[in-house]
């Protein structure tokens, strides 16, 4: 370093005939790259709409799984509840007889028929309750 130290001439050089041929090196291998990026650009182009369709089926096939399931989930609990019905009838029939049957079946229909009577019983109450005459409602009816 002490010797250079006194000398301005500069240590580096640069090798014959470099820019000679500098501009040509460059030209090669910006034209190599665009080869290569074209044939990358050219190759997604052709790829591009496959991805896209079957992106657009998967996308579809995914939302309708989804929906299924949405809508079916609140009928699996009621075929559950079918299945538990189904099972305790087949497994305990034997405990049930026909009479047992009619006499729910007509329960049922008395509960009904004592529910509407309670709800007649509550407006002919009301009506008592607000001094309405009957007969004035049955005329503007």
């Amino acid at each position: 370093m002490e010797e250079l130290k006194g000398n301005n001439k500069n240590p580096f050089s640069v090798p014959e005939g470099y820019f000679d041929s500098f501009p040509q090196k460059i030209q090669e291998r910006i034209a190599s790259e665009n080869t290569e990026y074209y044939w990358f650009a050219r190759l997604f182009q052709v790829i591009k709409p496959q991805f896209a369709l079957g992106f657009m089926i998967v996308a579809f096939a995914v939302i309708a799984i989804t929906t299924l399931n949405v809508v079916l989930s609140d009928k699996a609990e009621s075929v559950i509840d079918s299945d538990l019905y189904t099972r305790i009838i087949e497994v305990d029939a034997s405990e049930f007889s026909e009479q047992h049957f009619i006499d729910v079946l007509l329960n049922d229909e008395k509960e009904i028929e004592e529910q509407k009577q309670q709800e007649t019983d509550y407006y002919i109450n009301y009506l008592i309750d607000e001094n309405i005459d009957y007969g004035t409602l049955m005329d503007e009816f």
